[in-house]
């Protein structure tokens, strides 16, 4: 008998876990829009920029094809769709590294 896992789509399963995965962060901590609004930067726009390239890694996992192997593929998207709102929190006063 073929398990549920099996059974189940691939991108549907990338999105079952991503979207709850996304937001796992947002109820441990999660970026201050405070931070940014020191700044005069909108922080509420700022930090939806963090939740949502967190969520597009789930997507980018499941409608990618390259590399084969997923344990290779998850920390690829998400290196390459993060690293634009690592730039930003790095160049924010209080943010990152100082």
């Amino acid at each position: 008998m073929p398990s549920i896992r099996d059974r189940t789509p691939y991108p549907l399963l990338c999105v079952v876990l991503g979207l709850p995965l996304g937001w796992l962060p947002w109820l441990l901590h999660g970026p201050i829009p405070e931070k940014f609004n020191v700044l005069y930067i909108e922080g509420a726009t700022a930090v939806w920029a963090f939740y949502s390239a967190r969520m597009l890694v789930g997507l980018f996992v499941g409608i990618s094809v390259w590399p084969e192997p997923w344990y290779l593929r998850g920390p690829l998207c998400g290196f390459l769709t993060l690293l634009p709102v690592t730039f930003v929190a790095l160049a924010t006063p209080g943010c990152g590294f100082t």
